[in-house]
């Protein structure tokens, strides 16, 4: 019999990693634009050829088997080096053309990002971008509407109509400004907040994207007046680093706020609540050319930077991974 890797199909690899993205047959057949029983009959050769089980799923759920993660993890690496050959003899055609519209709230800080936008012009620098922001329910809204190919936003859930990965995890604290009664105090109780004024995301209701910050101030007690609302996430920097209240920000994003004694980090200490960023498109959409390159390239870039590295980490580091393995 002859050894697997002589003759396994790359063709259901790539198949393979589309079902592990977006967490369920149908919607990868979608983005295939293949039949959800050619999908299924793809997973199936593919178990059948490795002989394990890859993915456990029935009506109600969808379960990537401990063989399927590392199936996963290893046809992301092969797909990384066939992109590298390709890129090498030209087969990427960098005179691809086409405009992208993408759909952002405001304040992201995302060093995975980042990288992927500084691989991807220097790999197609004919496309161009235009990027709209906007607040997260607008940008689901927008994204419904097929007013851009992608989005990136927070939310409770994911609309019906939309596709939805978790992009990056955001752990939210309560910080003061250096003008505050309370800057620079340590081992302070949460009692000593409950009167405190405070500045609040226009989101941060029962109902909002931010309502577990919401449910947060509820539970303990925090009942301090809303001096200072804002949908805009630097506005809201803004208005507690100048001692106007106490208010709830992303602990990455201020950091060098805190070192440089412009912030100062309230209880409790190990935060309030973790917010996911989310990247969705609509399940419907039809991409260009251009948009087409452009989803392939950031998903598959996903799969190669754990979801708790991307908010500080880029694509670098999976080349320095590539690079050790390579030498051993």
């Amino acid at each position: 019999m002859r050894p697997v890797h002589d003759t396994l199909d790359w063709n259901l690899l790539r198949t393979f990693i589309v079902i592990v993205q977006e967490g369920s047959v149908s919607k990868a057949a979608s983005r295939l634009y293949l039949s959800q029983p050619a999908v299924s009959l793809s997973l199936k050769r593919l178990e059948e050829r490795l002989g394990q089980r890859l993915i456990e799923r029935d009506s109600h759920s969808f379960t990537v088997t401990k063989a399927g993660h590392l199936v996963y993890r290893e046809a992301i690496d092969i797909y990384a080096n066939v992109a590298r050959l390709a890129a090498s003899v030209g087969d990427f055609d960098p005179e691809v053309v086409g405009h992208i519209s993408l759909l952002f709230i405001t304040g992201i800080q995302c060093r995975f990002l980042d990288s992927v936008f500084e691989r991807f012009h220097k790999q197609f620098p004919q496309i161009t971008f235009s990027i709209e922001d906007m607040s997260s329910q607008e940008v689901q809204n927008a994204l419904a509407q097929r007013q851009g190919a992608m989005g990136i936003c927070l939310a409770l859930q994911c609309p019906s109509n939309l596709n939805s990965q978790i992009l990056a995890r955001q752990r939210y604290r309560l910080y003061c400004g250096k003008s505050h009664t309370l800057f620079g105090r340590h081992n302070l109780p949460m009692d000593s907040l409950r009167s405190e004024n405070y500045v609040s995301f226009g989101s941060e209701q029962l109902d909002g994207v931010l309502s577990s910050l919401a449910v947060f101030r509820a539970h303990h007690g925090l009942k301090g007046n809303v001096v200072g609302q804002s949908s805009s996430l630097q506005e809201i920097q803004r208005m507690v680093i100048a001692g106007w209240g106490i208010g709830c920000l992303p602990e990455h994003l201020v950091q060098r706020d805190v070192a440089e004694g412009r912030l100062w980090p309230l209880p409790p200490y190990d935060g309030v609540a973790e917010i996911d960023l989310h990247v969705m498109w609509h399940q419907d959409a039809r991409f260009s050319e251009a948009e087409t390159i452009f989803m392939e390239f950031f998903l598959n870039a996903m799969g190669k930077v754990q979801l708790e590295e991307r908010l500080t980490t880029g694509l670098e580091v999976f080349d320095e991974m590539s690079d050790v393995e390579t030498a051993k």
